[in-house]
């Protein structure tokens, strides 16, 4: 008689043990999605937009706005001053921000304003250094980073500063800057629509290309344009000072830093 042959398995392919080795290559199970640690956007219809619900806790997001100033800073107050609530006695570093911001705005918000320090760099490198020796420190909830300039290089670095701090990072950038390369988690383009803002996912971790229509922050906008002979381009020296009479935030709390 024959011999019965072996019934042949299937062989099953597996990822490596180290899950951490993989996913900060930006692998992940599907199936694992929905347990990724997220952050509320504070905005119901763009929470349930997001996959996940809302934004990743320990990765970057980019922002790519189309007009500057149409309220696209008021889709992250709620957010921040949830993140300053969880974490009492940590910061958000506001990175290089184009204009002056309206510290009354932001405080009808509930945020602290003395919990915000605005930080200010040479050049993108510097603002990054910045970002990464701060989240290093421990003693920061988040970031928000002002820059059209950024490198690949430079998103990377921020990207491991947020995964090691344990914190998002959001970057604002033009939206031309959409066609570039980025290892950025979630990628949201920010345009103008006759409802209000249009809100589209251009990159994320898991189905990205949906959009929402009708958003309009821009009605409670923190974000003011301010000429540059204002009395609010002047500066403050101490966070008790952080407010002038015209109730806007000045210039950076720190100084420029100094060459490494």
């Amino acid at each position: 008689m024959r011999s019965a042959r072996p019934i042949k398995t299937q062989r099953r392919h597996s990822l490596p043990g180290d899950a951490s080795q993989w996913q900060r290559l930006g692998l992940r199970r599907a199936s694992q999605q929905a347990r990724q640690s997220i952050v509320g956007s504070g905005w119901s219809a763009l929470d349930r937009l997001l996959p996940g619900g809302g934004y990743p806790a320990h990765a970057v997001t980019e922002f790519l706005v189309e007009t500057a100033g149409t309220g696209e800073f008021s889709l992250l107050l709620t957010c921040l001053g949830q993140r300053l609530s969880a974490h009492p006695d940590s910061r958000i570093g506001l990175v290089a921000p184009p204009r002056p911001l309206n510290a009354p705005a932001l405080a009808a918000q509930g945020l602290d304003i003395r919990r915000l320090p605005l930080i200010a760099g040479g050049d993108d490198g510097e603002c990054v250094w910045a970002i990464e020796q701060m989240a290093h420190s421990g003693g920061f909830a988040g970031f928000v980073f002002w820059s059209d300039g950024l490198t690949n290089t430079a998103l990377r670095k921020l990207q491991l500063a947020a995964e090691n701090a344990a914190c998002p990072i959001f970057v604002y950038r033009d939206l031309a800057c959409a066609g570039q390369r980025s290892p950025a988690a979630l990628r949201l383009a920010i345009t103008r629509g006759d409802r209000g803002q249009r809100i589209e996912v251009r990159k994320c971790r898991g189905p990205a290309g949906a959009r929402l229509d009708g958003l309009q922050p821009g009605r409670d906008r923190p974000w003011i344009f301010m000429p540059e002979s204002s009395p609010a381009t002047r500066g403050f020296e101490t966070h008790a000072e952080a407010c002038n009479d015209d109730g806007t935030v000045a210039r950076p709390a720190f100084p420029p830093l100094a060459p490494r």
